[in-house]
Parts: C-alpha cells; structure tokens; sequence
C-alpha cells in the first residue's frame, strides 16, 4: 500500500480529481473503480469520490506495488538529454505565495506546436524547484503573447493560484501596458469600446480578431498619450477585459496601429522599424500589474522595466528620456 498524507496545496480537492492528477495512467472509470473496490481508503475507512480532502487527511492507496507503477508513468515532465536549458528568470517580485516575473520577447509562456523549445513555465519549475505537494505545481496564472514582454504572476501555492485566477476573473487585477504606435492620436486620453471577435484562418497557425459589432464579446481599452514624436506616439494602455489580441486590435480601430505588429500593424512601417532599429516584434510591453495579495489582501504594485530593444526605438525615433515612465 501507498500512504499520503495531505498537505495544504493539495487540500480542497475532490478524492476523485486528486487521484486522477496524481495517477495520471489511470482513466476516470478506473478511479472510480479503485474506490468502489475499497483500494482507496480515508482516515482508515471507505471514502465517496466526492469527498475534498484537507488538510491532514491520510489517504491510503492498496492496489500493489506493480499496479501503482502502472497507473503512475513516469512524468511527461522530465527532463530528456536532449532537452533545452529553462531559461533564467528576472525576478520582478517573490514571496510565499506568489511569483512574479519579466517575460522577455520571443519567449513562450508554455510549450506550444513547437516542442523542444524553453519556455517561461519551465524556467519558473526550474527556479522554484519540487514542492511537497503530490498533485500541484506551481504555474502561470496569465499569459502574454510570445512576442509580448513584461510583467507575468505566478501561483506558488494552491492558495496563491487559486487568488490570483479569481481576481484576473474578477477584473480586480489592474495591468497597464506601454504601446508605440503610428500616427498623431487626437485626443489625449480616450476609451476604446469595440466587441471582438475571434476567426481561425485556414492559412495561419494561429486566430485573428476583428471587431464585430454583432457577434463579438465586449471590449474595453482605455489609453492615454504619455509623448508625441515624428508621426508616432507612446501610450499608457489599460484593458479593462482580458480580449485575445485586445489592445492590438483595439489600437488598429483606432487608427494608430502598435508599431511593428506583425498580424495587424502598418506593413512598410513594420519593414521601416526592421531595418531602422532591429526591432522584430511588436512594440507592446506589459509594464505595470496592481492587486492585492491574493492571500493576505495587501495591496501590490510590481512593474517589469523596459527592455533593450524597445528603449532603443525611443531613443533613435527622438522621444526624450522623460517619456519613458
């Protein structure tokens, strides 16, 4: 038999959805099995898939040493020979609960069609190492775009997790980016409220958005200009939803496409910034996220300095120091 004894970041869990995290060769229907068989006790007694657990519980599992093996692969998770160096992390903000850190651009959140390929979940795993808990692991509680620097929170804990994706739900997370883009905007501050809508194109790997006044879902951007130079312009970005490609989108409706956007910005502008500055990506970083703790409550405020390739721009296109927040 198998002994567990349940920790704090594995509490709350129902029986049924903890071991068929932590026996991951087992299917729903011979989980249910191992506990209609009485493989699977709680406290030394018979145990209904719905029960949580919590903490302290003693959960003991009987169905052999061999069939244990069978039902617990080894982790999909590990390592190979082969695999590529977890990239180092700039470290924005830590403490018990919370992790947060500088996603720099060109770097994947989590593994997508390109496998083999670092990417920031597995830097986060490397640099925080295995915790005592059987079933979770510590992980990203938002994404940013590949091309797309700046400020990325993680969970430490279940509790730390759980917090941080109820208050991103919430909208109780206040993100702020910094966007250069093309042309003059005529108002200083304004407010973009245009319904998006996704369409997967058979030609690209991945979906566009366009604005569509009746099928979209609501969407609010709300910007204000922070400097002016020669036909471009650097704002303060604040979506107020959480839109796939929202502030790209919403910035191109406007009329002042994000410089070097390769899906939605200006094409000869785009080849311009190449060639001019180097600059491969779009000019769009994640600068600033306000909370509260997603455990004690104190407020937060953690912001991801800009980076190289984007002060650069600024610097060669005019925009004086002071601009830069």
């Amino acid at each position: 038999m198998e002994e567990i004894r349940i920790g704090a970041d594995d509490a709350g869990q129902r029986v049924d959805r903890f071991l068929r995290k932590y026996l991951p060769g087992a299917a729903l229907p011979t989980i249910y099995k191992l506990i209609r068989t009485k493989q699977v006790t709680l406290n030394g007694r018979r145990v209904r898939p719905e029960r949580r657990l919590a903490e302290g519980d003693r959960l003991v599992l009987h169905p052999g040493e061999r069939r244990l093996a069978e039902l617990r692969p080894r982790s999909g998770r590990e390592r190979s020979p082969g695999a590529a160096r977890p990239p180092a992390l700039e470290i924005l903000y830590e403490d018990e609960d919370v992790l947060a850190v500088a996603k720099p651009p060109f770097l994947l959140v989590h593994e997508g069609d390109r496998g083999g390929e670092p990417t920031l979940i597995d830097g986060v795993r490397a640099y925080l190492g295995r915790s005592g808990a059987r079933t979770f692991e510590p992980a990203l509680a938002h994404r940013l775009d590949h091309r797309t620097s700046g400020v990325v929170l993680v969970g430490k804990t279940a509790a730390g997790l759980r917090g941080l994706t109820r208050d991103l739900r919430k909208g109780l997370v206040e993100k702020t980016y910094l966007a250069l883009v093309s042309g003059d905007p005529a108002e200083e501050e304004g407010e973009i409220d245009a319904p998006l809508a996704r369409q997967d194109l058979f030609a690209s790997d991945r979906p566009r958005v366009r604005v569509d006044r009746e099928g979209g879902k609501r969407a609010l951007t709300r910007y204000r200009v922070l400097a002016r130079g020669r036909g471009l312009a650097l704002l303060l970005v604040r979506p107020l939803t959480g839109r796939t490609h929202q502030i790209r989108v919403h910035l191109r409706h406007l009329g002042h496409p994000v410089v070097g956007d390769p899906t939605y910005g200006d094409p000869a502008l785009t080849r311009k910034m190449q060639g001019r500055h180097g600059l491969w990506r779009q000019w769009l970083h994640a600068w600033r996220v306000e909370l509260r703790h997603p455990v004690t409550r104190r407020p937060l405020r953690i912001e991801a300095p800009l980076p190289a390739d984007l002060r650069a721009v600024l610097e060669g296109e005019g925009f004086p120091p002071v601009a830069i927040p």
